[in-house]
């Protein structure tokens, strides 16, 4: 059955009875499909038979993505149907509302939701300008552990007042942006781990973050609304770095995690942290000033592991340039454990981007004689990512003397192996011996060094 599309699965079910009640639990853990038209969600209302009694399916609705577009033919209908599905889906843990939901009165919603879902723990709300602090403070009933704000969130200034006695369940907050939000007066939010914010060239942004959100470990630093650019970063480093510097060395201490969107802006946020691991974009664009915030970065952040996330994409008929090919190199110095992010369009060719990125990897290798893990994770934007060629394992392998461990991932399935190499006593060249291990063992070598602090990402 997990090798049905949901449609053929969903016909499955219509063969017989047997089949029917086999595939049920199946079909409902797939209930977080996205909802976008009016049929599929009139569809899905018809199958969960609500008010059907034992037969009702309502309590097997783990989670829900809730996105059917406005349309004014079939508002009211739609209405109906979105309250319906969350007033008998009790059992509901995850939910998602994006941006489509105009045509219901936000603060009836938003009581459906904190009244309907005792079980709630994880929203994704997007905040129409009709959405009130008076809305939004209906969500502090909920035992919510995440929770992830976007729209417009200009029109709600002080979310983050309203939502304040949450900060005794929530454990991830994102899309946060301070240029938007105030912060709490007085209030934080000390139970928060994994933190997504925008970057704010304010003055105040350091003392901000730290004092609203100190026991984060986990730092997205997203994308400022308006573009920093290089020259802009530089000039606000050097300020921000001694704002961190006052900070008292307690809070933050618990960093382990940093992902950043660009490295303009983690440059400029001047962060003074030691952290686990790091993981920061390349593309065709990146120049000499980029390598020379890398090591800045790296300076101060002393990362035990470093994630380049190298975006093919942007090299489709394009040669890497010798300023590309330098960050690349300093990026394997500065960290003994390296992951190589490479992200592709599954139904795209690249021509052999991803050859002329492998080779610039496989001949600077020599070079690092402290490199020890490597891995290469192969990911799609959409579709299948590009398979790698497997081939290149045992040269890479062999390439850095230091090598203890390399892997190969494509579209979240892991193949690695532990680099040996036997000592010999006549003199005799040294082998690099390749050992295959399991998947879980391959997963939990890359917890334990570190490696894969953001790997749903």
């Amino acid at each position: 059955m997990s090798a049905l599309s949901t449609a053929n699965l969903s016909a499955l079910m219509r063969t017989c009875r047997h089949l029917s009640e086999a595939a049920l639990l199946p079909l409902c853990a797939r209930s977080y499909a996205q909802l976008d038209s009016p049929a599929r969600l009139a569809s899905f209302h018809q199958f969960l038979r609500i008010n059907s009694g034992p037969s009702s399916r309502t309590t097997y609705i783990k989670a829900l993505w809730l996105d059917v577009p406005y349309e004014p033919s079939h508002s009211n209908e739609k209405s109906n149907l979105y309250l319906g599905i969350l007033r008998y889906c009790r059992n509901v843990r995850r939910l998602r509302l994006s941006s489509n939901y105009s045509d219901i009165e936000p603060t009836l919603l938003f009581h459906v939701i904190a009244t309907s879902l005792p079980a709630l723990e994880e929203l994704n709300l997007f905040v129409m300008p009709e959405v009130t602090e008076k809305a939004i403070h209906k969500l502090v009933r909920l035992p919510l552990l995440k929770l992830r704000l976007t729209g417009s969130l200009s029109c709600v200034p002080d979310a983050l007042s309203a939502i304040a006695p949450l900060a005794a369940t929530l454990v991830e907050l994102d899309q946060i942006s301070f240029r938007r939000l105030r912060p709490p007066p007085g209030g934080s939010f000390p139970g928060v781990k994994k933190l997504g914010v925008q970057f704010h060239d304010a003055h105040t942004f350091v003392e901000t973050l730290t004092s609203t959100f100190p026991g984060t470990t986990h730092l997205t630093l997203l994308m400022s609304d308006t573009i920093i650019a290089p020259a802009v970063a530089l000039g606000l480093r050097d300020p921000n770095r001694q704002r961190w510097k006052k900070v008292p060395p307690t809070v933050w201490r618990s960093l382990k995690a940093v992902w950043a969107t660009n490295l303009p802006e983690l440059h400029a946020c001047g962060l003074v942290r030691h952290t686990a691991h790091l993981s920061v974009p390349f593309d065709f664009r990146t120049t000499s000033t980029h390598m020379s915030m890398l090591l800045d970065i790296v300076a101060d952040m002393r990362p035990n592991s470093l994630e380049a996330r190298i975006d093919v994409v942007s090299f489709v008929n394009r040669q890497p340039s010798v300023q590309f090919l330098e960050t690349l190199e300093a990026t394997l110095l500065s960290s003994a454990r390296v992951t190589l992010r490479f992200g592709t369009f599954g139904e795209q060719s690249y021509d052999g981007a991803t050859a002329h990125l492998m080779d610039a990897v496989e001949n600077h290798l020599p070079k690092n004689g402290s490199l020890t893990h490597l891995l290469l994770r192969h990911v799609a934007y959409s579709g299948k990512a590009v398979q790698p060629e497997p081939a290149r394992i045992p040269a890479l392998a062999k390439a850095s003397k230091a090598m203890r461990w390399i892997g190969i991932e494509v579209d979240g399935v892991l193949r690695c192996w532990e680099v040996t190499r036997p000592q010999y006593t006549d003199n005799t060249a040294q082998e690099t011996v390749l050992v295959e291990m399991s998947e879980d063992a391959g997963r939990r070598l890359l917890a334990s060094e570190q490696m894969d602090e953001f790997q749903e990402k």
